[in-house]
């Protein structure tokens, strides 16, 4: 019998992919990747390496096997590797309104460029936005999805919205459960745990340091095996990046004050043309007050790892 994983995540950044991560491991069914993202579609390194070394960061063979990797939706080519390698897993989406994740994003950067989440200002923020695009780009759903809805058919596809997280945490983890394939009578403990807020560094020099020996390590293949097989088996990572952090509050910066208001237009117009794509639709908030819409000349490319 072929081996797939029951369903891969595929994003978006900054909108609950850890807390999906971490409800559904927690169900004695499901059989999540260690580490969380493989990265194995998106990056041609990894891709390289082929299925053994994919399959090897999963614990069984349960068809009730997934990973989730949000730098996914920000790659053309991701869907069509899944659909060619795997066609019958199902496509999990977390989403969140494009301009709180675009801002959110930025806060998440800025507090390892700058430090002091609490004392950014706009102009910060704007510094960051001019060097990259992806800010903006990593919040333009419709075109990065495009690619998914095309390659499988609506039932493989499951859209499920940052909303709900603080809304109805419980029944959006059920959901989850039931769209993988699992029971969704089974109750996590931490459905109501925030993961993963702008926080303030303790230490950015020190941050910066275990970042780049981190790098340095997976430059040659004995310390990246090891890497890998400690990352499979245990969340070192993500304690150390929790005792890294420390919560000082975040400033009140709006959208406005950071982007354009072409790029207010534009995110408004790729929300309207995946509202009307989506069969369920979008969150009735996310289409209130959205800027007015206007023919589009200049779109951001997306990024090739």
């Amino acid at each position: 019998m072929t081996w797939s994983p029951g369903f891969i995540g595929i994003g978006a950044e900054k909108s609950a992919t850890t807390w999906a991560w971490t409800v559904l491991n927690e169900h004695p069914s499901v059989c999540m990747s260690q580490p969380k993202e493989l990265n194995y579609f998106n990056t041609d390194d990894n891709h390289r390496r082929g299925e053994s070394w994919y399959r090897k960061h999963f614990a069984d063979d349960t068809s009730c096997a997934g990973e989730i990797s949000p730098l996914y939706m920000d790659d053309d080519r991701v869907a069509a590797r899944i659909r060619d390698r795997y066609p019958d897993t199902r496509i999990l989406v977390m989403l969140r309104n494009p301009f709180d994740r675009a801002m959110s994003h930025l806060f998440h950067d800025a507090s390892v460029i700058y430090g002091k989440v609490a004392e950014l200002t706009p102009d910060d923020l704007q510094t960051l936005v001019q060097k990259d695009q992806k800010y903006l780009r990593r919040s333009q759903y419709g075109e990065a999805l495009n690619p998914f809805l095309e390659a499988f058919p609506p039932e493989q596809v499951g859209v499920f919205f940052f909303d709900d997280v603080t809304s109805d945490g419980l029944n959006l983890a059920q959901r989850l459960y039931e769209f993988v394939g699992a029971s969704g009578e089974f109750v996590p403990q931490q459905f109501n745990q925030k993961v993963n807020d702008s926080q303030d560094l303790r230490s950015v020099s020190l941050a910066k340091i275990i970042m780049s020996t981190s790098r340095a390590a997976k430059s040659f293949p004995p310390t990246r095996k090891a890497m890998n097989w400690v990352y499979r088996r245990t969340q070192i990572r993500e304690k150390l990046i929790r005792l890294l952090m420390v919560d000082r509050g975040r400033p009140e910066i709006t959208f406005t004050e950071v982007f354009s208001e072409d790029d207010s237009r534009r995110l408004s117009n790729d929300v309207r043309a995946l509202n009307k794509s989506l069969p369920g639709g979008l969150p009735a908030a996310w289409l209130q007050s959205l800027a007015p819409s206007k023919p589009q000349f200049c779109e951001p490319q997306r990024a090739v790892a």
